[in-house]
């Protein structure tokens, strides 16, 4: 599934964002397209919506690859054996 979640990832960053494809792989880091923190919260909410998991503020960061944010994203895709975890 990350393959799915990856291109969702590169399809918000080329289409909502407007970042030319050819600057866009699964291996970019966020920060490299000057996408900041509040670009990221709003891709988080596309995502959500998108794929009905929760996202938190700060789960997506700008130091992360496409393909890193894309298997934190499918891992929050996964049932959750116990309830939210303390902290």
């Amino acid at each position: 599934m990350t393959g799915s979640v990856t291109t969702m990832i590169i399809e918000i960053l080329t289409g909502k964002f407007e970042i030319p494809t050819e600057e866009v792989s699964r291996g970019t880091v966020f920060e490299d397209l000057a996408v900041d923190s509040l670009a990221l919260l709003e891709m988080s909410l596309i995502l959500e919506k998108r794929l009905g998991v929760s996202i938190e503020e700060g789960v997506l960061n700008s130091q992360q690859t496409i393909d890193e944010a894309a298997q934190v994203v499918e891992g929050l895709g996964a049932p959750a054996a116990t309830g939210p975890a303390a902290g």
